[in-house]
Order: C-alpha cells, then sequence, then structure tokens
C-alpha cells in the first residue's frame, strides 16, 4: 500500500469513522437508559385504560360505563360510586368549557395504593384552583368542590392540545392484572 492510501485510509479512520463511532456509542447509551427510564415508568403502573369520548351529552353516561367495568375488572367495586361521581364532574365541565376531543385515561399504581384519572380536552384555560363551593341558590358550581372534597389529589395541567384534569383516589392492596382476552 502506497503512502499516500495509508495517510489517506489513516485520516477517514482518525476524522470520520473514529467520531462516528464516539457518536453511535453515546447514541446507543442515551438509548438504553431511555429504555430503561420507560420500562421503569411502566412497572409503576399496572393497569390503565384510556378510550376517547363523544363530544356529546353521550359521554358522562359513557365515561361512568368505562369506569364501572374496568374498576370491576380490577376488583376495586369500592371505589365505583366516587370515581364515577368525579369522572361525571369532570367530563360535564370538559362539555361545558371546552371545544373538541374529550379523552379519558384511567391507572392503577402497579403498588395497588392510587387510582388516577384524567380528562383531557382541547381548551387551554385550566380550572381554578380554589373557588369557594356554590351558593343554595346557584345552579352551577359545585362540580370541583366535590372533586376537591372526595379526591386525595386532583389538579390540572396544560399539554400541547389543550388541558387535563385529573383526580387520585387512594385504594387498598393490589388490583388484578386487567388482562387480554383472545378470540378463537
Amino acid at each position: 500500500m502506497s503512502t499516500v492510501a495509508r495517510a489517506l485510509r489513516d485520516s477517514v479512520r482518525d476524522r470520520v469513522l473514529l467520531p462516528l463511532c464516539r457518536l453511535l456509542g453515546r447514541l446507543a447509551a442515551t438509548t438504553a437508559a431511555r429504555v430503561t427510564q420507560l420500562s421503569r415508568c411502566l412497572r409503576k403502573t399496572r393497569n390503565v385504560v384510556s378510550q376517547p369520548l363523544d363530544s356529546h351529552v353521550r359521554a358522562v353516561p359513557q365515561a361512568r360505563r368505562i369506569i364501572r367495568t374496568e374498576l370491576a375488572r380490577w376488583g376495586l367495586h369500592e371505589y365505583v360510586e366516587i370515581a364515577e361521581l368525579l369522572v361525571s364532574e369532570l367530563v360535564t365541565n370538559a362539555l361545558r368549557h371546552a371545544r373538541g376531543p374529550i379523552q379519558l385515561r384511567m391507572s392503577h399504581s402497579a403498588d395497588g395504593r392510587m387510582l388516577r384519572c384524567d380528562i383531557a380536552d382541547g381548551c387551554p384555560a385550566t380550572p381554578p384552583a380554589a373557588r369557594p363551593p356554590a351558593r343554595a341558590d346557584e345552579e352551577h358550581g359545585r362540580g370541583l368542590h366535590l372533586v376537591d372534597q372526595l379526591s386525595t389529589r386532583w389538579g390540572a395541567r396544560h399539554t400541547a392540545a389543550g388541558k387535563t384534569v385529573w383526580f387520585e383516589l387512594r385504594t387498598r392492596g393490589r388490583a388484578r392484572r386487567g388482562r387480554l382476552r383472545r378470540r378463537r
């Protein structure tokens, strides 16, 4: 091999291949860290259900039906009534104050101690954090007060598409893991 060819080979190796190998090594390490982080996150959540709701008054009974079905499947029967009430309030607020699609997401932590429900909608305006309960002569304004009083925690966060209002209920013990049923 000639001196010029060796110099060219060494130059390509030192200036292109070695930096490329270092970059690929860093990308592989970053990707591995992200995969590990994702698997940790997935282990924290045991059961998850996410479903779009109609942008119509039908969304309230639809959300209640999802809550009843999934909590029964997870063995959390004693939380059905309170979860139905709170989800009804949040879905009603989304229908009343927001535009666009509504999404219900419900999850139960892997340790079995927390049930979380999220209602996402297309309106970026978040509900007021602290509001006194409605007076007896007012027609509206009790929903968020109920959510505040009956949930363990609740809140709202902005998303790219609007906002998500959520609540959590403390639960006892482990829920049954939801099973996928295969049709034969």
